[in-house]
C-alpha cells in the first residue's frame, strides 16, 4: 500500500517539475497535492503508524504531509515544494522498505498519554493566547480521537472542532465587519455571513490574492459538506460498528481541512 504512495508523490513530482515558472501556479497542480496530503491522513497513515515506530519520526512526516498541504493554498516557490516532496519521498521510501521488512505490525505509538504533533502543538498554542475556549474545544477533540476505546459516536467530536473552527472565525471576522463589504450578499436561507464568507473576509482583509482566497473558501465547503455527513450518519448506516469506524475516518479529515485553514486564518508559520 505504501508503494502506491509513492506512486503518488512521483507523479506529483513530475507535475511540479513540468512548472516553468518561479511559483507553482497551477490550481490542477495545487488541488492535486492538497488531494494527496489528504488521502495520506485518510488511507495511509494508518500502515504508516504499523511501521514507523518512532513517534517523533512519525511527527516531523506528518508535518511534511501538513505543508505539503499548507503550501497548495497558496502560490508558493516551485523550489520549496520540490525540496519538501524530495523530503517525502525519500522518507517515504525508508518506510516501504521497512514494511517489507517488518516481522510484525505495530500497534499505534504505545503511550497512555496524549501526544501532539508539531502542527496541533503550534495551533493549540495560538489558540490557547487568543481564543482559551476555543483551544479547550481543539483540545476536547484530539482527546476523543486519541481515545478511541471509549468513543461511541464521533457526532460530539465532529461539533467540538467545528465549534473551535467556528469561534475562531467570529473573533477573526465580526458579522458586523464581513456584512458591511461590497461583495457581501447573503446565501440562500441564511440571515448572517457563512463561514465560507468569513474566511473570504479575513483573507481579504490581508491583501491575499483570488487563488488563495478560493482554495481556502473551497476547503472549507469540504469541511462543511464532512461536518453534514457525520451528523446524519447514524441515522444512514445499518450497522453502528461500521459507522463509529467510518465516522471517526471522516472527522480525521475534517480536522485536516480545518487544520489547513487554520494555518492560513492565524498566520501561523508565516
Amino acid at each position: 500500500m505504501i508503494s502506491q504512495l509513492l506512486e503518488e508523490l512521483a507523479i506529483l513530482a513530475g507535475n511540479i517539475k513540468k512548472n516553468k515558472a518561479v511559483n507553482v501556479n497551477s490550481q490542477k497542480t495545487k488541488q492535486q497535492a492538497i488531494d494527496l496530503g489528504a488521502g495520506y491522513f485518510r488511507d495511509y497513515r494508518g500502515p504508516v503508524v504499523g511501521v514507523l515506530r518512532d513517534s517523533e519520526a512519525l511527527d516531523t512526516y506528518d508535518e511534511d504531509w501538513q505543508q505539503l498541504i499548507r503550501l497548495a493554498h497558496g502560490n508558493n516557490p516551485k523550489s520549496t515544494y520540490e525540496k519538501l516532496v524530495r523530503r517525502l519521498v525519500k522518507t517515504t521510501k525508508e518506510i516501504n522498505v521497512t514494511s517489507h521488512s517488518a516481522v510484525s505490525i505495530a500497534p499505534a505509538i504505545a503511550s497512555t498519554e496524549l501526544t501532539y504533533s508539531q502542527a496541533e502543538h503550534l495551533l493549540l498554542e495560538t489558540l490557547d493566547n487568543l481564543l482559551p475556549s476555543a483551544a479547550a474545544s481543539y483540545r476536547q477533540g484530539l482527546a476523543d480521537i486519541a481515545n478511541p476505546s471509549i468513543r461511541h459516536s464521533y457526532r460530539g467530536t465532529a461539533a467540538e472542532f467545528r465549534e473551535a473552527f467556528r469561534e475562531t472565525l467570529d473573533h477573526l471576522s465580526p458579522d458586523k465587519d464581513v456584512m458591511e463589504q461590497s461583495w457581501f450578499k447573503p446565501e440562500k436561507d441564511q440571515k448572517l455571513p457563512t463561514m465560507k464568507q468569513k474566511v473570504k473576509f479575513v483573507l481579504s482583509s490581508r491583501g491575499k490574492n483570488k487563488t488563495q482566497r478560493v482554495a481556502a473558501e473551497k476547503t472549507v465547503d469540504l469541511m462543511e459538506a464532512l461536518s453534514g455527513d457525520i451528523a446524519r450518519a447514524i441515522y444512514n448506516r445499518a450497522s453502528l460498528s461500521t459507522h463509529v469506524e467510518t465516522t471517526k475516518q471522516e472527522v480525521e479529515q475534517m480536522k485536516r481541512y480545518m487544520d489547513a485553514v487554520l494555518f492560513d486564518l492565524l498566520e501561523i508559520g508565516q
